[in-house]
């Protein structure tokens, strides 16, 4: 979901999945928009679907400042920890992708378009 692209939320939404599907791991775990909003705690909502207030008069999304490479790199390591043997995106454009590649220490093993 595009509300855990913060570090800290990436391995919390990877064990929520997890623990949904009843798995220690996945094969692929994709970021699948490039686009982080604002966090929405399990708790609140989940899932948290694209507005960040739906009871709100006028509900629209609300943007988190968060780098594409802030996200890879929490995806990286949970390659590293074992709890996605690959790890890619969607939805990314060629300068999105080469930029991902300049830092990535990972490839993506998939971009879905």
């Amino acid at each position: 979901w595009n509300t855990y692209h913060a570090s800290e939320h990436v391995p919390m939404a990877m064990q929520k999945t997890l623990d949904d599907l009843g798995l220690d791991y996945v094969d692929l775990y994709l970021i699948h928009f490039p686009i982080a909003l604002k966090f929405v705690p399990f708790e609140e909502r989940y899932p948290p679907e694209w507005v960040y207030d739906p009871s709100s008069a006028v509900p629209r999304m609300e943007y988190a400042r968060v780098p594409m490479q802030e996200t890879w790199q929490a995806m990286e390591k949970l390659a590293d920890d074992g709890k996605a043997r690959n790890i890619g995106l969607c939805n990314v454009n060629s300068q999105g992708l080469r930029d991902l590649l300049s830092y990535a220490r990972i490839p993506p093993a998939v971009l879905q378009i």
